[in-house]
């Protein structure tokens, strides 16, 4: 297979909570990450836009699903869990509808890949997906026909482990696999717009998912370092939003990536999808 008819590897920002599917006139609050939002329209054209081929499955990691060990999660019919935190969110918001399925065949080979590479992992299969699972793919992949294996992240947020997982799975877009991040470019800065960081952030991370004179290792040495970065911290409290950003990089080769949206939105909010592809 051609790296042209391989799959990329994606990563979404998924929005605030189930905002992307409600009405702004009736929650000002999310007014700019609301169902009638350019947000939400960048992923309802997303397969279109991006030319992306209909995938196999889509192996999926979520900034809501941390464990001490890498899990993996395929039941055969997913359920939906709606973390959506401490906020008042509309009752029907609790209503949301993505009737996906799992497959044992892509988590079996998950599985075997994190054999090979030594990863130590368990098996979940009772855990319903997520918001940062369901809220953005159920406007990319409205149909539900697409099975996904959701993979979490680790509790310890060591970046160094965490690229290791991403390097395990690089052979999955040649299998027409779709790995997919699901996280946030920033998650702190909510309704504060022109936060002094803000901007300085957003032109750090871009240089580092998308500058391609920096080799592959040169990117990889750049995700470990990232603590030395001085306004990180004031773009992401933990970095759980932030990790599967490295892990869609080193999944795709540490290649430079492809900024494919970007904007600041309620406040100091970055609201970026990337895409990478390993050579």
């Amino acid at each position: 297979m051609s790296v042209s008819e391989c799959q990329p590897v994606i990563f979404l920002s998924h929005g605030a909570g189930p905002s992307l599917f409600m009405d702004a006139n009736i929650e000002p609050r999310i007014t700019g990450l609301d169902k009638d939002s350019k947000a939400t329209n960048t992923l309802k054209t997303f397969v279109k836009d991006h030319n992306i081929a209909t995938p196999k499955a889509l192996v999926v990691f979520s900034a809501h699903w941390e464990e001490e060990v890498c899990s993996v999660s395929s039941p055969e019919n997913y359920s939906l869990d709606y973390n959506y935190g401490d906020f008042q969110w509309p009752a029907e918001t609790y209503e949301i509808r993505w009737p996906v399925s799992g497959s044992s065949d892509v988590a079996k080979r998950v599985k075997e890949l994190f054999d090979v590479k030594g990863i130590p992992y368990h098996e979940d299969n009772k855990r319903g997906l997520d918001h940062g699972v369901f809220i953005p793919l159920k406007l990319v992949f409205p149909e539900a026909n697409i099975p996904v294996v959701e993979v979490s992240l680790l509790k310890s947020y060591d970046m160094g482990d965490h690229l290791k997982i991403g390097e395990a799975l690089m052979d999955l877009s040649k299998e027409n696999i779709l790995v997919i991040g699901s996280g946030f470019a920033t998650h702190s800065g909510m309704c504060e717009a022109g936060l002094p960081w803000a901007e300085p952030f957003r032109d750090w991370l871009h240089d580092l998912v998308s500058n391609p004179s920096y080799s592959p290792n040169e990117r990889k040495n750049r995700f470990l370092a990232y603590t030395e970065e001085e306004t990180f911290t004031s773009a992401h409290k933990t970095p759980e939003h932030f990790l599967p950003i490295a892990l869609c990089c080193a999944a795709g080769g540490y290649q430079a990536g492809s900024i494919l949206h970007s904007e600041f939105t309620i406040g100091s909010l970055l609201y970026d999808h990337y895409k990478f592809q390993a050579n």
